[in-house]
């Protein structure tokens, strides 16, 4: 294993859960699928949220059900959590211009069957039965389940539209507009950082 891996991976007591999620998306980023990469690379940015900022897609009920959602995947810490950066207009846009219809269906039907319930849930509740729906997900993703349940592209897209925008590139992880040479194996504790 290499210096830098063991580094990502190394136990800490200090680690807080925005870094447990840094940390995951870099052994795991591979596992980003396919069309998720295709719409960052064909130019389908993160969207602001702007004052008079609509949704295309979502509901009113469903954009204040996906906005807590995204919350409970990245909170917000000692930077902007998920909503802060616009994650929900990011995921909307998605839902608008970008997603197949099959998959544009499940996401909705999954906000909808999370419903009011989930929003009248304390704290705990939401994120015993966000960290179920992930445990599925990612169970479905190691049997190569298709298509994926919903909140698998619910949280792609959230880590996808946080990490992209420019707090999550700047303030999370590196980013040097003209970086110097490629060096692909640094240890972690020498750049402090993932790279954007």
């Amino acid at each position: 294993m290499s210096p830098s891996l063991k580094a990502i991976m190394s136990p800490s007591e200090d680690l807080t859960r925005r870094e447990a999620v840094q940390r995951l998306t870099v052994l795991l980023g591979y596992t980003m699928s396919s069309s998720t990469i295709t719409a960052l690379l064909s130019g389908c940015q993160g969207a602001a949220v702007a004052t008079g900022w609509a949704p295309q897609v979502l509901t009113p009920s469903q954009l204040e059900l996906l906005t807590v959602v995204v919350d409970r995947i990245l909170p917000r810490t000692d930077t902007p959590g998920a909503s802060d950066v616009g994650v929900p207009a990011f995921i909307d846009l998605l839902l608008a211009e970008w997603a197949e219809d099959g998959q544009r269906s499940r996401v909705l039907r999954g906000l909808d069957e999370l419903g009011p319930g989930f929003l009248a849930s304390d704290e705990a509740e939401q994120t015993a039965l966000l960290t179920r729906l992930d445990t599925e997900a990612v169970q479905a993703r190691q049997d190569d389940v298709d298509p994926l349940p919903f909140f698998a592209t619910v949280k792609e897209w959230t880590l996808a539209g946080y990490y992209t925008s420019e707090i999550g590139a700047t303030q999370e992880l590196q980013w040097l507009a003209v970086p110097g040479r490629y060096d692909a194996d640094l240890p972690l504790n020498e750049v402090g950082r993932t790279w954007a």
